[in-house]
């Protein structure tokens, strides 16, 4: 991990919180949560006016989402779960979009009762249901058709457009819902949303992807007289995590931002532009923290065996990945030549691993493990009832005080809310 001068996340500050909050241990840095805000929004041209949102499923802590809503995000949202922890972060309803390919009538029904900023419809019963939900309390509700575009994203690292998907409705498909949508009078089409994909490093995909995406929404918007009052562009901006893999080259970003700005500037007035981000803001900003519980050899092969694992950092272990790369690691405290080693986590399953054959400095037991890069998709990705492990802290180094995001989980935890057969 490439660590900034004023980042919180060295080794000493966090071999002392491994001690004091105990391992499994996530812990993450408010200032460069901030710093990376503060990267996205200056890619865009100030007089865009381009609205921030946070992704929360790729961490939905309330004291995260409470921070960047300090700072001026508003967010997007996947679940009613997500719903319910935004309203308790104090987002107002004007502040959310409500994002998912399988909204169920209860979600629904919430998102049209609060009025929130849209909701992003991905199929024509969608917006058939949610007409039906809103005239029924005698509502409109603002929705943004996502669209499923021809082109499709190679560079991504999960692509999520231009495929057969459950995602979006098929460009093909858009002109037929669009002279529907006249006959449906308690919706109310505010704007489009497109995401190609994920994990995207390339400046040039990026801006390409872009540029499509104001074409599109254009295009259909002047041919159905619709207004283009707000266009979802979507996430998508990569970071590097694996030795193969490359920074994206920001100036070269920002710098092709602006000239597509000055091209389409006078089409996209009076249109709200949304960008939506979880990756790039958090990923970089957290660690996961384990602890070494034996170490041995079997067959040549060295293994870290570790209190911490795949149950509570999935992405780590790649789980549902064909090819594995490991993450950025390190053993806190150790310098030195560096040995292949095999990091596993405490689970009965071969899958346990969250490095594969990675150069590290010579670890003993009791030694912590640091897998950098942890930020997003980690515990809220993660298989976390597989063996009924209790759930790691989570705490947030921000503006010089320690906060205790979510508290380290119990034994009896896994037994809440089951009902015994007598």
């Amino acid at each position: 991990m490439e660590l900034t001068v004023d980042s919180l996340l060295d080794e000493v500050r966090l071999a002392g919180l491994s001690e004091k909050y105990g391992t499994p241990l996530y812990v993450y840095d408010g200032a460069v949560i901030r710093r990376q805000l503060e990267t996205l929004r200056s890619l865009f041209p100030a007089e865009a006016g381009v609205e921030v949102y946070y992704s929360m499923k790729c961490n939905p802590l309330l004291g995260i989402a409470q921070l960047l809503r300090r700072e001026g995000c508003r967010v997007e949202v996947a679940s009613a779960g997500e719903l319910a922890a935004v309203l308790e972060a104090g987002y107002p309803p004007a502040d959310i979009l409500f994002t998912s390919p399988g909204k169920t009538a209860e979600e629904l029904e919430w998102a049209v009762d609060l009025g929130i900023c849209s909701i992003n419809a991905e199929s024509l019963e969608e917006i058939r249901r949610i007409d039906r939900i809103a005239a029924a309390r005698g509502r409109v509700a603002d929705i943004a058709i996502r669209v499923n575009p021809n082109l499709e994203q190679k560079t991504a690292g999960i692509r999520m457009s231009g495929v057969s998907s459950q995602f979006g409705i098929d460009e093909e498909e858009l002109s037929g819902v669009l002279a529907e949508l006249p006959r449906l009078q308690s919706v109310r089409l505010i704007g489009f949303h497109v995401y190609f994909g994920t994990q995207i490093l390339s400046a040039d995909a990026l801006l390409a992807q872009l540029e499509d995406t104001f074409e599109l929404a254009l295009r259909y918007a002047e041919g159905s007289g619709t207004p283009l009052q707000f266009l979802d562009i979507g996430g998508g901006w990569g970071v590097p995590y694996f030795a193969h893999e490359a920074a994206l080259e920001l100036d070269r970003l920002r710098a092709g931002i602006a000239e597509l700005w000055l091209r389409y500037a006078g089409r996209l007035r009076g249109t709200r532009i949304a960008v939506e981000s979880g990756r790039f803001l958090l990923a970089e900003a957290g660690v996961f923290l384990t602890k070494v519980l034996y170490r041995k050899v079997s067959k040549g092969s060295t293994y870290l065996v570790c209190d911490g694992g795949s149950n509570q950092h999935a992405s780590s272990a790649f789980l549902g990945r064909y090819i594995r790369h490991n993450f950025p690691m390190r053993v806190l405290g150790r310098s030195g030549p560096s040995e292949p080693v095999t990091v596993t986590g405490p689970l009965c399953t071969a899958t346990d691993v969250l490095g594969q054959k990675v150069e590290l400095p010579a670890a003993a037991v009791g030694d912590v493990i640091c897998v950098d890069k942890s930020g997003a998709y980690g515990l809220t990705h993660s298989p976390v009832l597989f063996l009924s492990h209790a759930l790691p802290a989570e705490v947030l180094l921000h503006d010089g005080g320690e906060y205790v995001l979510r508290e380290r989980g119990r034994v009896h935890d896994v037994i809440r809310g089951q009902l015994p057969l007598d």
